[in-house]
């Protein structure tokens, strides 16, 4: 019996990393997942992992930055799943370097695609949620929203945004049962790794310097703590940030 039986999942950006990982393991789990992205081809790939290992899973290719395509993500999710269980808003961009250099294309890019998007699809999905008698939303924050990080200015203000939001949307609608969590990973190793991490000199630096726990953190390592939010094993847990990141904030 999986943790996640009988319930229905949307993932945003679900076609590589922490997205990719979470849906896999929403899907082992015993969920229905639709997969978004912008990608078609990784997105049929992550739909083909799943249905390879027995699951069941959709993907609808969507730029959420564009509200259209983001609605039309969410009446094909809803006309195939039926109910929405759980919401993932996982999609996001890290724009890394000096401080100075941040341009405004920076800054309109990060708030379209790690805030915005976020915000929209929660106002989709909640409706929906209420009248099914509840949800589960995560939305995946930074540690970069607690933990200074330097060159990702505008991606951990967003982050410390989506976390605030999170907050205040969940006490709003915790009486309707839709619980809000957000999950903070710290080092993990993606697509979006920061260059000086790309090597494994470089990860050895962070390691030591950073990640008491002894290793940088994996897809899979977010996927767990995204499980355990989705499932009702944390239904006592709602407006929470939950971290997961090697030891980083206590490492200093």
């Amino acid at each position: 019996m999986g943790r996640l039986d009988n319930k229905t999942a949307v993932v945003t950006g679900a076609t590589s990393g922490i997205g990719e990982a979470s849906a896999i393991m929403f899907a082992k789990e015993g969920a229905t997942v639709v997969c978004t992205g912008r990608n078609r081809e990784r997105g049929a790939a992550v739909v083909k992992k799943i249905e390879d290992a027995g699951g069941k899973a959709y993907f609808f290719p969507a730029d959420l930055t564009i509200k259209e395509e983001l609605l039309a993500l969410h009446d094909f999710a809803l006309k195939t799943l039926g109910h929405i269980d759980i919401l993932m808003n996982n999609s996001g961009v890290l724009v890394h370097k000096p401080y100075l250099e941040h341009t405004d294309e920076d800054l309109d890019l990060i708030f379209k695609t790690n805030f915005r998007s976020y915000t929209w699809n929660m106002q989709a999905y909640i409706p929906d949620m209420i009248a099914n008698g509840g949800g589960s939303i995560i939305n995946v924050a930074s540690i970069s929203s607690v933990w200074p990080e330097v060159n990702a200015y505008y991606y951990g203000a967003m982050k410390a945004a989506i976390s605030n939001l999170s907050k205040n949307v969940a006490k709003e609608f915790a009486r309707q049962k839709v619980r809000v969590n957000c999950i903070l990973p710290g080092p993990i190793l993606t697509g979006m790794t920061p260059e000086e991490a790309a090597t494994e000199e470089g990860q050895k630096a962070m390691v030591d310097s950073v990640c008491l726990l002894g290793r940088l953190g994996v897809p899979d390592d977010i996927a767990y703590g995204a499980v355990y939010l989705a499932s009702d094993e944390s239904a006592m847990m709602t407006g929470e940030a939950l971290t997961i990141d090697c030891a980083l904030c206590i490492s200093n």
